[in-house]
């Protein structure tokens, strides 16, 4: 994997994206290896709704009803 990946000196997780919250929900897959293939997909899948819920904040509220939906 790339160097920049995995605990710094300090014991604690490298900045990969400058966004704390999202290096923890990328960190994930730094257990990947321990993983059965077939659960993979579960945890991609698993990962790509987290970031896109920390990324798109309004998608959070959609799914929530938030929009006006009843």
């Amino acid at each position: 994997m790339d160097d920049d990946m995995g605990s710094g000196d300090d014991g604690g997780l490298r900045s990969l994206t400058g966004d704390t919250q999202i290096d923890r929900i990328v960190a994930v897959l730094d257990g990947l290896d321990d993983v059965p293939v077939p659960e993979h997909v579960d945890v991609y899948l698993d990962l790509h709704a987290r970031l896109s819920s920390e990324l798109n904040p309004e998608q959070r509220l959609r799914q929530a009803g938030a929009h006006g939906a009843p």
